[in-house]
């Protein structure tokens, strides 16, 4: 069937008829059939023309359409569901949710009302209510009701660990064939209650977003170094952190089948239980050290940091040169490695004074200080007389800029594991996309199903956010999170009304939306569609 190809060349782009044909061996190809010349040898008038005139011997009227009054009958958006519906195909979960549905016997269409969900998600997060509300402002959502909407968000949750190891396994296929490296860490998504229920996973703890008294679920990450999810856990609110770091290595041995990586963590995981069971798995670990818990004798030469005689230089996010000095020392069978930075002393010196300026601020409201006195170098010397804790004050000045990393690994260079340390940020700039691009938390879901269905329905749509901006970054085409929303959001279809025959119009397309239809194979929309021919 012949067809037309607008083929991009050094010396420009250029229009051809080509036909498809099979060979002898019966193998699909194509050949030239016509040669309409280079794209910029017309105008767009001439361009328009020719358009019009295959259209009408295709038996199309548009001539007759675009003379008659036009009236606009809705508008759509039409880019969230064909980028993100094609990346939720190269992971396969249109198969996985097929299996569930099936599986469960399901009456309605598990697909039609997890998608709805996801784009919503990704293009302005609201409530699931919401979403159902909003269904029709995507192009290619079936109807569906609200029921629909919670339903699946239910058979998310009993399905997590299906659709974990499917992202995992087709994340690792597609970017990282062998891996070496996994990022742990933890964070608190809080509710917008105070309200405890014995058994639920909402309780109160210790907030990392500074929710004091709000309930909570402690939510827990591994990544790799492409930042593809490799999978996560969900806690009570009222766990220490410490403790997950246990059920992440049995997922990678049981659940994953991985022998031998390097497991990178923040200084909350480090304990003996959790050195003893990452070993004990085979595994190796570069995490962060609390200098402060070793003897006074291991912690005197790692003070020291003008007799720091080593030195490395990394680029941060602003592109500026970073010098860090550093020492190594062996202590109970690991190495010690301890880091110096005037950035980073003049960021402890900032954060300890502003905590004392608070600190004063607070000695005139001492309703407040029960909850606050410790964390702002206050002491109480009676039962009713709080005063700065000066001592605290000045110890605590003696660490300014020192950092150090605890490792059992003897093959890297020192400089490789500091790198390697570094790399943590990316799983902090992952819970911010959680966080605030998302828009995960505050949660306002109360039993424990819809609450594992609302985390699972984000770490998907994390997922797909996730493996476009890698590939566009693997293809050069870098592209942050809001500039890829704001494509997504330009790419609009109207639904126009012509002398009583319905056609879309599809809005012009922006460069950046070109670039990601190529990165993705996708193939743009025709300008002019009538409705019946068009779809997702």
């Amino acid at each position: 069937m012949p067809f037309l190809r607008i083929e991009n060349k050094p010396s420009g782009q250029y229009l051809r008829i080509l036909e498809s044909y099979r060979k002898e061996d019966g193998k699909s190809t194509h050949r030239t059939l016509y040669s309409i010349g280079r794209v910029d040898d017309y105008t767009p008038e001439q361009l328009k023309s020719m358009g019009v005139k295959l259209f009408e011997l295709g038996g199309g009227e548009v001539k007759a359409l675009l003379q008659g009054e036009a009236r606009e009958k809705a508008r759509y958006n039409y880019g969230y569901a064909m980028v993100y519906g094609k990346v939720l195909k190269h992971y396969g979960l249109h198969h996985i949710i097929a299996r569930i549905q099936r599986k469960g016997k399901l009456k309605f269409d598990l697909y039609n009302a997890v998608l709805p969900m996801l784009l919503e998600r990704l293009h302005d997060p609201c409530s699931k209510r919401s979403n159902w509300f909003h269904r029709e402002d995507y192009l290619g959502i079936a109807p569906l009701e609200l029921q629909h909407i919670y339903r699946a968000l239910d058979k998310l949750a009993a399905h997590s660990k299906l659709i974990q190891r499917q992202i995992f396994q087709t994340g690792r296929d597609m970017f990282n064939q062998q891996m070496d490296v996994v990022f742990y860490d933890v964070t608190t998504l809080y509710f917008e209650s105070e309200v405890e229920t014995e058994g639920n996973l909402r309780q109160k703890g210790f907030g990392k977003d500074g929710k004091i008294g709000n309930t909570q679920v402690l939510f827990c990450m591994m990544i790799d170094k492409n930042k593809n999810p490799v999978g996560y856990h969900i806690f009570k609110g009222n766990t220490f952190e410490g403790h997950t770091l246990e059920h992440a290595l049995r997922d990678l041995k049981q659940e994953y089948q991985i022998d031998k990586i390097i497991v990178v963590a923040d200084r909350g995981m480090l304990s003996k239980n959790n050195l003893s069971l990452i070993e004990k798995e085979g595994y190796e670990f570069i995490i962060g050290d609390r200098i402060k818990s070793l003897p006074a004798a291991i912690q005197e030469p790692l003070l020291k940091s003008k007799d720091f005689k080593h030195e490395w230089i990394y680029t941060d996010n602003n592109d500026e040169k970073i010098l860090i000095k550093y020492t190594t020392l062996e202590y109970g069978g690991k190495t010690i490695i301890a880091t110096y930075s005037d950035k980073r002393a003049k960021k402890d010196k900032y954060d300890r004074e502003e905590k004392v300026e608070k600190a004063r601020k607070l000695l005139k409201e001492p309703n407040l200080l029960n909850k606050k006195a410790a964390r702002y170098y206050l002491k109480q010397e009676n039962t009713s007389k709080y005063v700065l804790d000066e001592k605290k004050i000045k110890a605590d000045a003696v660490y300014d800029g020192i950092l150090a990393i605890a490792t059992n690994n003897t093959t890297l260079k020192h400089t490789e594991i500091l790198e390697q340390y570094k790399q943590l940020f990316k799983i902090e700039h992952s819970f911010r996309t959680f966080k605030s691009h998302l828009e995960m938390r505050p949660m306002f879901h109360w039993t424990n199903i819809r609450i594992e269905g609302h985390i699972c329905l984000c770490y998907i749509a994390f997922a797909l956010n996730n493996f476009i901006l890698q590939k566009a970054l693997a293809h050069k085409l870098p592209i942050s999170e809001m500039q890829l929303r704001e494509a997504l959001d330009k790419m609009q279809l109207s639904l126009v009304d012509v002398n009583e025959k319905e056609v879309y119009l599809r809005s012009k397309p922006t460069a950046t939306e070109t670039s990601l239809l190529n990165l993705l194979g996708l193939k743009p929309l025709p300008p002019v569609a009538e409705k019946s021919a068009l779809s997702l």
